[in-house]
């Protein structure tokens, strides 16, 4: 996802577009200004004021971060890899897939989809664009989650 810099320069970022303004999205827009190889190089809501609200009151540089007042606009937008859909569940096969349509990797906030078909539709959409598919379900990347499996692995503890 990021591109190869020349060997004297950092690599670039891997650049985050926000579909939607809500409030679970401000947890992500936080994590990844502290994440290195990457930022938030948009965000789009229905409209930009909403955008440039939801930009302030999380830290992003409104100078440097895009400012889109339709979905569509974010999603054309050439400077975002990514697109982090936190809209709500009925809305992401419409915007999944418009986004995998586009080339853009996709992160969808949990759940995925409202049923298996929907799911199929996203995942056929990124695997016809070439993009990567991740949700949101942080657990299984958690240190708690490690430690949780090697204590009920422990045949002693648990015959």
């Amino acid at each position: 996802m990021s591109s190869s810099a020349p060997p004297d320069q950092p690599p670039r970022p891997v650049r985050f577009g926000i579909l939607g303004c809500a409030s679970i999205a401000r947890k992500l827009a936080r994590a990844i200004l502290l994440a290195p190889g990457a930022a938030v190089a948009a965000v789009g809501s229905r409209s930009e004021e909403r955008a440039r609200l939801f930009a302030a009151d999380n830290g992003l540089d409104v100078a440097t971060t895009r400012l889109h007042g339709t979905y569509e606009a974010l999603l054309d937008d050439p400077d975002v890899d990514v697109v982090y859909l936190p809209l709500p569940t009925s809305l992401h096969v419409r915007w999944a897939t418009a986004a995998a349509a586009r080339g853009k990797h996709l992160l969808l906030e949990k759940p995925t989809a409202l049923c298996a078909a929907d799911l199929d539709a996203i995942l056929a959409a990124c695997d016809a664009a070439g993009v990567q598919f991740m949700d949101s379900t942080m657990w299984m990347h958690h240190p708690r989650t490690a430690k949780m499996r090697e204590i009920v692995a422990d045949k002693d503890a648990f015959g």
